[in-house]
């Protein structure tokens, strides 16, 4: 209950407002099996630490959010 409410009070104000929308983008990275990658730090941290991967998704998904 509490993280439910806990996500409604961060996406109601951005959901209430008219003309906007939210997009999730869901990613999986080819990790190793370790505790990092169980608690998906490890993912975060790939995100984060590849430039080439944020260059091409940008260009690939989220161009179109910026014209």
């Amino acid at each position: 209950a509490a993280y439910r409410e806990m996500v409604h009070n961060i996406l109601y104000p951005v959901m209430s407002t008219p003309g906007v929308s939210l997009v999730r983008y869901d990613v999986h990275h080819a990790l190793p099996p370790t505790a990092n990658a169980l608690i998906g730090r490890a993912a975060h941290i790939a995100v984060l630490d590849s430039e080439l991967f944020i260059e091409k998704f940008l260009l690939v998904a989220g161009l179109k959010y910026f014209r």
